[in-house]
């Protein structure tokens, strides 16, 4: 082989090189402005108070949609969990981070009737003596019968701003920062530092391959799945992860 035929077979490794680190780049662009896409900031309504509901069991979907009916805002913090059930194709589904609390916005005393006759209603977070807790919907409706007789309507109301502010903590539009001991609206930078690129080095934290170390791999964008290549007894085996379950090595 000749040094021109030696030069040119290096210039075609490095240029093969260089088109996956772009494509990888490219990769990571995509998937940030996907993200950003999905992380919409959710605005609450202004003018509201808001109070924390229990739904019965199985029932917290149905009265969300009763409230929400009966013209009363609904608040239910939602996250996107993948699920894999009985050897059936992975699927997203939105799961309440707060199963069956749900936070109601009132304009005022006279909608407590509203959350009284929604009957998937289980219990209302209230004052009970000293403190704080949860109230049982008959003894809810007897509370709401003293308070228009004597007066005393002391409720655990939320504020619109700090309820603006949990929901945008929860819906991860913005992030707390304990260094700083303030909040700020996450940037694409941000999203960019959440992403592992191809070649990273990366340990898993979940599953049989918890704790063992690897190398990513590639990442399907359909799928959201990373593929790391695990060493195992000095062989490498491909494994799928989703990125909460790998962290930085």
């Amino acid at each position: 082989m000749t040094k021109k035929q030696r030069n040119r077979r290096k210039a075609r490794r490095q240029q093969s090189v260089k088109h996956a680190q772009t494509a990888a780049r490219h990769d990571r662009e995509k998937a940030i402005k996907r993200r950003l896409r999905a992380r919409e900031r959710v605005i609450l309504p202004a003018g509201r108070e808001w109070l924390a509901v229990e739904a019965y069991p199985l029932s917290g979907n149905r009265c969300a949609k009763a409230l929400t009916a009966a013209g009363l805002p609904v608040f239910e913090a939602r996250e996107k969990v993948r699920e894999q059930r009985d050897g059936g194709p992975p699927r997203v589904a939105m799961v309440p981070v707060m199963r069956r609390v749900i936070f109601v916005g009132l304009r005022g005393w006279s909608d407590m009737r509203l959350i009284e006759e929604c009957r998937h209603v289980w219990q209302v977070f209230g004052v009970i003596g000293d403190g704080l807790g949860w109230i049982h919907r008959e003894q809810f409706r007897q509370a709401l019968l003293d308070a228009d007789i004597c007066g005393d309507r002391a409720v655990p109301f939320i504020a619109a701003g700090p309820m603006q502010h949990f929901a945008d903590h929860v819906c991860k539009y913005m992030r707390y920062d304990p260094d700083t001991d303030t909040s700020h609206v996450v940037s694409g930078d941000e999203l960019l530092e959440l992403l592992y690129g191809v070649g990273d080095r990366v340990r898993v934290t979940s599953g049989p391959f918890a704790s063992f170390p690897g190398v990513v791999e590639s990442h399907d964008r359909k799928t959201d799945l990373y593929t790391v290549g695990v060493s195992i007894f000095g062989r490498v085996t491909q494994v799928a992860c989703e990125e909460r379950h790998l962290e930085a090595a």
